[in-house]
Order: C-alpha cells, then structure tokens, then sequence
C-alpha cells in the first residue's frame, strides 16, 4: 500500500504520521494538556509569519485566511490550512483573515470566527469574551456583513465594500 503524499512524494502522508505516532506513542514527544494553548498558539504564529513572508513576493496586496479543524478520523489531530486570495473574502466560521500590502509592509486584522458550534456558548457568556469577538459573531449569526467589510448591493447581493478600513496592527 502506497502512504506517500500526493503533495510532497518525500513523505509519508499525514494519516501514516498520524497512525505511527499512535503506535509509538514516545512519551519524550508528548505534549502535556496544560501547555496545548501555547503549542498551539506558538505554532499559528510561527505558520501565519512564513505564510505573510511567502506571499509577500509577488509584491501586491492580498488576504490570508487561516482555517483550522479538528479531523473527525484522527481525534487528536488539527488540520490548519493558510489560503490566499486576491480579494475579500466571505466570512466563514473557524477562520482568522488579515490583509497585506507588502510594497509598504501594512498589515491589518480583518476577523476571527469561531466554529458555529462554538458561538452559542460564547453568546451565553458574553462577559467572558473581547466585545468585537461577540458582535462579529451576532453579526455572522444574523447575516449582516457590514462588520466585515461588506455593503448590500442594490440587487441584495453583499459585495466588498471599497472604502471600508480593517484595524491596523
């Protein structure tokens, strides 16, 4: 049975990997619950900054949207996905998008969306979480796409909207 990727021939696929390191299960290479939120977080860093330096070279400005989700085959697995694209794109749940100008190294925050899943529990605990995060998510909720850069066509189409400004970081 071949388990070489289709992407890269020089390696395993990710569900061998994964299925291996079940088998292994080196307690050396484990990660402790308690420190998961970091490894995380220090991996989505490190993945958004190559993925804004790779981009950068074709020197115009465009968007970078970061999906990630958990695999529903491998339970321990987070599949993260860095997309581009030339325009704005529409407001998906579990994603995070930021917009770059390379030519003058600008970088703004567009939003983060929870999984739809998610959004009721932080609805019912509104205290809990950063005011922007709980409008964008009644705003996606009750299709108004106003709070991410979208204005209504006259034929009731959202369209993007031209002078809108995301936040500066």
């Amino acid at each position: 049975m071949n388990n070489k990727s289709l992407y890269d021939p020089s390696r395993d696929t990710v569900g061998k990997i994964y299925r291996d390191a079940q088998f292994e299960n080196k307690h050396e290479d484990s990660i402790e619950i308690g420190d998961m939120g970091r490894e995380m977080t220090n991996s989505l860093i490190e993945d958004i900054n190559d993925a804004l330096l790779e981009f950068d070279k074709k020197g115009k400005p465009y968007y970078l949207m970061i999906h990630e989700k958990k695999d529903l085959q491998m339970k321990s697995a987070i599949a993260r996905r860095m997309i581009y694209f030339d325009y704005r794109p529409w407001p998906e749940d579990d994603t995070i998008v930021f917009w770059k100008d390379p030519k003058i190294q600008e970088l703004r925050f567009c939003w983060a969306l929870p999984h739809w899943s998610e959004m009721y529990m932080i609805l019912m605990n509104e205290d809990q979480f950063e005011k922007e995060m709980i409008a964008q998510i009644k705003a996606w909720k009750a299709y108004d796409l106003k709070v991410f850069g979208f204005r209504k066509h006259p034929e009731l189409k959202w369209i993007p909207d031209p002078k809108w400004e995301d936040r500066k970081i």
